[in-house]
């Protein structure tokens, strides 16, 4: 009996490749060939699933945000359990943050990919951006905290949930270029947190 092959599993396999090329390197060395010699499987089993390099990358950026969304999810529904904005609003952020290799890799290549869509001007109306789901998520807990008397009413919530977003995001880059540790990061995130809720 031939071995069955699953077909989901191969691509995951094919985008992990392609997670380590970009990583590495740039998404700009990530061809049909090089992601065969490292997933190590011929060219043609490539092409049976990607016929086209850009399908391949269009596959791999899904892939990392289901894996984005499956890494936060768990700590986001732990903390909306608790019914504690604050808790939740600090599991969206350090969600964001690489606390091992694996997060690690993964964060480089959504960075590889946003590198691309700086370089060509914009961003691939098939990316769907993250930070402004992780914006709304933040500041409806805001909102909420607010009502609640959590967060001082003079407060602006979504230019709160904006500035907590972009603050991520800057310290997401700088953990990859080891100019803060995930630690540290956290420090940070706290110490704002502290400022916004006051009650």
């Amino acid at each position: 009996m031939p071995k069955r092959v699953d077909h989901d599993e191969r691509r995951r396999e094919i985008a992990e490749a392609l997670f380590r090329i970009a990583a590495t390197q740039s998404l700009q060395a990530v061809t049909l060939r090089a992601v065969a010699a490292e997933a190590g499987i011929s060219m043609f089993q490539v092409q049976y699933y990607f016929p086209a390099k850009e399908q391949m990358l269009q596959y791999a950026w899904r892939r990392i945000t289901e894996l984005g969304a499956e890494r936060a999810g768990r700590d986001i529904a732990e903390a909306l359990r608790t019914g504690d904005e604050r808790a939740v609003v600090r599991a969206c952020l350090l969600a964001v943050l690489p606390t091992d290799e694996r997060s690690r890799m993964l964060c480089a290549v959504q960075i590889a990919y946003f590198a691309v869509d700086v370089t060509r001007g914009g961003q691939d109306p098939d990316q769907q951006a993250m930070l402004p789901h992780l914006v709304r998520l933040v500041a409806g807990q805001l909102e909420q905290a607010q009502q609640r008397g959590g967060v001082p009413a003079h407060f602006d919530t979504r230019l709160e949930a904006d500035a907590l977003a972009t603050m991520t995001a800057g310290l997401l880059s700088a953990i990859l270029v080891e100019a803060y540790d995930t630690e540290q990061a956290t420090r940070i995130i706290d110490y704002r947190l502290g400022h916004l809720f006051t009650g």
